[in-house]
Formats: C-alpha cells, sequence, structure tokens
C-alpha cells in the first residue's frame, strides 16, 4: 500500500468517490480520505489471502488495534456491525476444505457461514446458527467440497462462482461473549501456482478496489440515499439487498443532524434474538465504537415495558441510557438489523421521528431509563473494558 504508484491510486479514487456525491456536507467530504484507506487496507488483506490454494483465516472490518505489540490499521467498510466480528477464507469449487472450530461457552449470539462470490456481493450458499451442529466440548467442523451434503452435517457444496467463506460471529454481550477460534485446511485439490509477485498482487488489489468502490456507490449508498433523510424504513425481507447476510431482514437509512436534533426511534424486535442500531458514516465505516455508545443492541438497551426499545440518537447527551451516539458525524448511515428470527413471529418494524432537544421528552415512554453523566462515564468504561475482549482472548 505504500507504493507510490497505488497511493497515487487511492488518490485518483477517493476524488471518484466524493465527485460522485457533491450534496454531502464538508465535513462528511473530509472523511472520505480516511475511509479509503480503510477500505484499501480491508482489500490488501483479501488479496494477499486471496489463494484458495494457500488458505488461511483472516479476520477482517477491524477497527485500528494493537495485535501482538504491532499497530494495525483500518479495515472497516460496507456498514460494518460493531457486534460482529468477520473472517474470510479463500475457496475454489476444484479442492476440498475443512473448517475446525472451536465454541466458547457461551458462543456468539448469532454466527453464520456464507460461501460467497466476493467481488459479486452474491451468497450461493449459507450455514446459520441453527444449523451448525457443535459438539458439547464447542468443538465443530465443516467440510467443503463440491458434492453435495447427502446427510452430511455442516457441509457446504462449492460451486464455480464462488470465491470465499465469510464468518460471521455477532456478539450481544460483549463483557461475555466471543468468537470461536477457526482454522482452515485445504485436504485436495490441483497444486499451488508459484508464489504472486508485488506486481501481481498491486494489479489484483487495485482491480479488486476499483470493483469494490463501483460496488459500494452503486449498491449500498445509492440505495440509502433515495431514502427521505431522517427517516428509517421498514425492514426488508432477508436476503433482499445484494452483499448483506441472507438470513437476516434489516432497515437502512440515513441521518443529517442539526445540534439541537435528534432522531428518536423505536423498534420491535419481532421475535428476533438478536437487534441492533448501530451507525456508521456515509462512506460505510463506524466511528470509534469503543469510545462512544454509537450502537446499541437488544441486549445493551434497556427496553420498554411493551417489549420495544426506544432510542435517541444524537450529538448530545440526552440524559437516557439509551442513547446513540453520532460521535461527532454531521451525517451518515444508520442499519438496523434483525438475526436470529422465528418465522412464526410478528414482523419486526421500526418507528422514527425528528425532534428538536427541548421537545425529546414529550417523544419518549414512561419509566425510559434515566442516566446522569456519572452513569455514563461508566456505561463507556465498561463498554471499552468488553471491546478489549476481542483482543485478550
Amino acid at each position: 500500500m505504500a507504493r507510490p504508484d497505488l497511493q497515487q491510486e487511492l488518490q485518483s479514487l477517493e476524488t471518484k468517490w466524493k465527485e460522485r456525491w457533491p450534496n454531502l456536507l464538508p465535513s462528511t467530504l473530509k472523511q472520505a480520505h480516511s475511509s479509503i484507506e480503510e477500505l484499501a487496507f480491508l482489500v490488501a488483506l483479501e488479496t494477499i489471502d486471496g489463494d484458495p490454494r494457500r488458505p488461511h483465516v483472516v479476520q477482517v472490518s477491524m477497527p485500528p488495534h494493537t495485535w501482538f505489540g504491532t499497530d494495525v490499521p483500518g479495515g472497516r467498510w460496507g456498514i460494518d456491525n460493531p457486534d460482529t466480528q468477520y473472517f474470510l477464507v479463500p475457496l475454489e469449487a476444484s479442492s476440498s476444505y475443512v473448517i475446525t472450530g472451536r465454541r466458547h461457552a457461551p458462543g456468539p449470539i448469532d454466527s453464520n457461514y456464507s460461501f460467497s462470490d466476493l467481488d459479486g456481493w452474491r451468497t450461493l450458499a449459507n450455514i446459520a446458527h441453527d444449523q451448525l451442529q457443535v459438539a458439547p466440548d464447542g468443538s465443530y467442523t465443516i467440510t467443503l467440497d463440491s458434492s453435495p451434503a447427502n446427510g452430511r452435517p455442516n457441509h457446504i457444496q462449492l460451486t464455480e462462482g464462488g470465491d470465499s467463506l465469510l464468518i460471521r460471529n455477532t456478539l450481544a454481550d460483549w463483557s461475555r461473549e466471543g468468537a470461536d477460534n477457526l482454522e482452515v485446511k485445504r485436504l485436495s485439490g490441483p497444486p499451488p501456482d508459484a508464489e504472486p509477485t508485488d506486481d501481481v498482487l498491486e494489479h489484483a488489489f487495485v482491480t479488486r478496489l476499483r470493483t469494490l468502490l463501483d460496488h459500494v456507490i452503486a449498491n449500498l449508498q445509492a440505495p440509502v440515499f433515495k431514502v427521505p433523510v431522517n427517516v428509517l424504513p421498514q425492514p426488508g425481507k432477508p436476503g433482499d439487498k445484494a452483499g448483506f447476510l441472507v438470513t437476516q431482514r434489516n432497515a437502512l437509512g440515513h441521518f443529517r443532524l442539526q445540534e439541537d436534533e435528534a432522531l428518536v426511534v423505536t423498534l420491535n424486535p419481532g421475535g428476533a434474538g438478536y437487534t441492533t442500531l448501530p451507525i456508521t458514516n456515509v462512506w460505510g465505516v463506524s466511528p470509534a465504537y469503543w469510545e462512544h455508545q454509537s450502537s446499541l443492541n437488544n441486549h445493551q438497551a434497556f427496553k420498554n415495558t411493551d417489549g420495544t426499545i426506544t432510542l435517541v440518537v444524537s450529538a448530545f447527551d440526552p440524559g437516557i441510557a439509551n442513547w446513540v451516539d453520532t460521535a461527532g458525524l454531521e451525517e451518515g448511515f444508520i442499519m438496523l438489523r434483525w438475526q436470529r428470527l422465528h418465522q412464526l413471529d410478528e414482523d419486526p418494524e421500526v418507528h422514527s421521528v425528528l425532534v428538536k432537544r427541548a421537545d425529546i421528552a414529550a417523544h419518549l415512554p414512561s419509566g425510559i431509563v434515566l442516566c446522569s453523566p456519572r452513569e455514563r462515564a461508566a456505561q463507556l468504561k465498561k463498554r471499552r473494558a468488553a471491546f478489549q475482549r476481542r483482543f485478550q482472548e
């Protein structure tokens, strides 16, 4: 990434990205630089680990962090979920593989194993959380080859057109839950090609980055910008959006808030075992969610007496526990997610209203849990400590 020609390519793509959306606020346009740097680091990881005949499990879409004494830059993108840890494995249909997993109680609230066409944003097969068979000791294996399952549990049939396994481990309680340990082994297939040179990797990197940026513009940003600002639509059906989790229902909108404005949001879990409201910038990158309460899920938030959840999205602290901090963003994206759904339960739904700061109380349900500055400081301290567990276990 430090190569001068790659840096020049990044500058060109950044200019293209900003020129596509000329009506964004000046503060938002300034975020494009750091956002494309994160997107590029993600693509660099995908490219270097892109050989299906030398596969590794690589964690992606992570914020900046320190790992065994090394400062690692951020690689967030695509409206990343602060609750989800993402892992990627390169695959090909002419080879066979086994994924070995180890789950630590209580494990993630949700997990999915999606055989995908990474550049085409298509999911070709998926093992959902409730379909995965896990042994009493927390171990499990997933087999992947070109043959049908024929009764084999935890099997994914590899087909032409797919090139990756995207693994999502979603954590509802950061202080208790953790991601699985994961390993991949290639069992059979054609012999590996020669190790690629840096020039070959650079060409693949640029090609993939250009393709991904076009997808982000056309399939991520454009549909969200068509939704009226500060209005959250009702969730679509599972798998209705390219590239997103096929077992998930979600609702995407964008906010643009003045300093004295807030978005009061009430969501109905609708029988979902997990639901969340996080924010990102309009380039799809989350803020520092370990320092800011910029996301809340149904296990972190306080519920109303009827089981719904009311949250306030704002730049200022409204004095309630269910505050979603915009973390310095004047505008950004909101992507509500409903996962672990039961088909027989009522549909999930969301309602939102834009209000002035002085009018927030009139739009809150009775019994809403308040939060003093001292309690907020303790809330954030607990959040930071829970987040750091991801790098300690």
